[in-house]
């Protein structure tokens, strides 16, 4: 972390214009230094996902592979409805606002108490009525053992995001990453034991997620007693209640978003065409879980002690063009590398057809920029607003699914989400700047939207067959438009923290593979 720490204040120091800038970088620069750690966590479970892939294709058929995606959806759509996931959001914002380390410890433990309470009494009842929603779901009830274990381990995985989320606020990345790896880890050989070793399909998969979850909640729940203990204080509960009753609202309209086209989906296609476009649609979710998550992991619960010092508007906007820039880069990477690394990790059953991948990485770095937006909205406590943001996202995406996936299967599906979420993007920035009047032009943006369509159509034209000369030139095109960004849509001032950000993001990404290769390495 030394090392990561000084290149960043050296690159941050070249990219601030004056010493009024200099005073305030500090807590930016704490900002990319933990998104840093953050993606170590992030990259480590995505790459071993990824590569783990040509595993499971091996072990589960496309159809196993889509019922898991319904199974997900289930799960996650039940904590959703009934504000399971919108505590932590709560917990995040009301915490700084708590005026002693004793009124801090008391939020923590009270949402805590809380979300344990509200999770055990929504996954009894899931777990009551598993034979109906495996007979709604699957059209049999053979599989509502399955769906208790998962709605058990939607449990502790609540329990989980809560502590995660303290840790967070404390600024602990190191035990992020470090809890983010051994999980990994475990989940992975649990994984190989149970579907490779022992043949339990989709069994084995949910039983690994049961495990690990189990033994993590327990294990993160002492350690957080220790720290806050645990006091409930009923006093606290109106305020939590209050800002986080409408990010229910978001959360379900955002879960609509990712997952009511797979609804639509089952009816229109087959199982394995489902299974096709859950796996497109995973790996174009890379930016938000890679580039968005790690940042959002630090800045979502760090932005509010930054408000109101001074310049902090264009410091903000600083932030805003560093991650879109990093995010433009990673989505067009993604969409250049992946059908060849997809052709590579499986066997071509699994393959989605050509141009899927492109359109749906475009629609989640919309998204991420439009989340951006939306947590400034959180400042002045907009949870309302931000709901009602979503809500019309919902309700837009539905209508375009419902009439583009009939006719046009998963393509349909593809462009409705590029529609919401560009949609999304659009309002969350005019909101957000006619309450914050950020300093952030539009047409820059505009033009390296411009810059990446126009890159990746000339990368398109010259495709050829071997893989490996094709890689080289993905990587080539990706090169061109770093650097051509880099100039074209970054002010001088906003080069350094744009730097920054995607020093420290790639330097920590490789620093963890030399560790993995240097582990890996003969004896």
């Amino acid at each position: 972390m030394g090392s990561l720490g000084t290149w960043l204040r050296r690159t941050r120091s070249r990219g601030r214009a004056n010493s009024a800038g200099r005073a305030g970088a500090s807590p930016m620069r704490r900002v990319f230094q933990d998104s840093s750690l953050y993606l170590v966590g992030n990259v480590a479970g995505r790459a071993v996902g990824f590569l783990a892939i040509p595993f499971y294709s091996r072990f589960l058929t496309v159809a196993e592979y889509g019922l898991l995606e319904l199974i997900e959806l289930s799960t996650q759509t039940v904590a959703i409805a009934f504000g399971l996931q919108a505590v932590g959001a709560a917990l995040s914002r009301l915490f700084h606002d708590q005026p002693t380390e004793e009124a801090e410890r008391a939020v923590v433990s009270t949402a805590l108490i809380g979300t344990a309470v509200l999770s055990a009494a929504v996954a009894g009842a899931a777990v009551a009525c598993a034979g109906p929603l495996s007979v709604a779901l699957f059209k049999t009830p053979d599989w509502a053992g399955l769906l208790q274990a998962a709605f058990v381990a939607m449990f502790f995985g609540n329990m989980v995001e809560v502590v995660m989320v303290y840790e967070r606020i404390r600024n602990n990345a190191r035990f992020f990453m470090t809890y983010s790896l051994v999980t990994l880890g475990a989940t992975l050989g649990l994984n190989i034991l149970f579907i490779g070793v022992l043949h339990a399909g989709v069994w084995g998969f949910v039983s690994s997620k049961l495990i690990v979850m189990g033994v993590s909640c327990g294990v993160l729940f002492l350690r957080m007693r220790r720290d806050v203990g645990l006091r409930w204080r009923g006093s606290l509960v109106p305020g939590l209640v209050r800002f986080g009753a409408p990010l229910i609202v978001s959360s379900l309209a955002y879960f609509a978003i990712h997952y009511s086209d797979r609804f639509f989906l089952k009816d229109a296609v087959s199982l394995a065409d489902l299974g096709r476009y859950g796996l497109a649609y995973r790996f174009a979710f890379l930016v938000s879980a890679v580039v968005g998550d790690s940042f959002d992991k630090s800045w979502g619960v760090t932005l509010y002690r930054h408000v109101g010092a001074p310049g902090w508007r264009e410091r903000f906007a600083q932030v805003g063009a560093g991650l879109a820039y990093v995010l433009f880069v990673t989505g067009l990477a993604l969409a250049l590398f992946g059908p060849e690394l997809l052709r590579v990790m499986v066997p071509p059953a699994f393959l989605p057809p050509p141009y899927l991948l492109p359109i749906i990485v475009a629609s989640y770095v919309a998204r991420e920029i439009g989340d951006f937006f939306r947590s400034l909205l959180l400042i002045n406590k907009r949870s309302v607003m931000v709901g009602n943001i979503a809500l019309g996202g919902a309700v837009l995406n539905l209508v375009v699914n419902a009439t583009l996936i009939p006719q046009h299967g998963m393509y349909g599906a593809a462009w409705a989400t590029l529609a919401t979420w560009g949609g999304y993007m659009v309002v969350c920035w005019v909101v957000a700047h006619r309450e914050h009047r950020l300093p952030m032009p539009v047409w820059a943006y505009v033009r390296l939207a411009v810059l990446a369509m126009l890159i990746y159509g000339a990368a398109e034209a010259v495709r050829v067959q071997p893989l490996v000369v094709q890689g080289l030139l993905d990587g080539v095109w990706t090169v061109l438009f770093t650097v051509a960004a880099f100039w074209v849509f970054l002010p001088a001032h906003e080069r350094g923290t744009a730097r920054a950000l995607l020093t420290g993001l790639i330097g920590a990404a490789g620093r963890w593979l030399l560790a993995r290769t240097r582990r890996a390495g003969p004896g």
